[in-house]
């Protein structure tokens, strides 16, 4: 499985319009106020060309706030980073093409967490989807 650019873009474009969920440790978390970008991933090695350095490869990044406190003891080892046995992380949506409601599920691996006494936001890397 890739990362399915024609799903993301549509998700993209109607984030707020649509319910996501992480699935951690048998739980479910709900994910609010969730943005979606596309950005060029740069380019890790020097080349010979003067300038701004990048690939034509895009990645996708999913942005959103957690309400629920309890995944904070969770989140040293979900992260990529901090933890060598970090895990894809399953969010879950749905996705209406074609006329048929369909459910996205974006794999995703956490690269920033923020968190005060009420919420959680996280930062993750999408790096695959899978619809059914």
């Amino acid at each position: 499985m890739e990362l399915d650019e024609n799903v993301l873009s549509l998700l993209q474009k109607d984030s707020a319009k649509h319910e996501y969920n992480i699935y951690w440790q048998n739980k479910v978390y709900h994910l609010e106020d969730v943005t979606i970008t596309k950005s060029t991933m740069p380019v890790n090695k020097p080349t010979f060309r003067g300038g701004v350095y990048s690939v034509n490869d895009k990645e996708y990044k999913i942005r959103g706030t957690i309400l629920d406190l309890s995944l904070l003891p969770f989140i040293p080892k979900m992260m990529l980073g901090p933890s060598t046995e970090f895990q894809e992380i399953p969010i879950k949506t749905n996705l209406e093409t074609d006329g048929k409601n369909r459910t996205c599920t974006l794999f995703a691996y956490l690269t920033n967490a923020m968190n005060n006494s009420s919420k959680i936001i996280l930062n993750l890397l999408i790096i695959r989807t899978k619809t059914e």
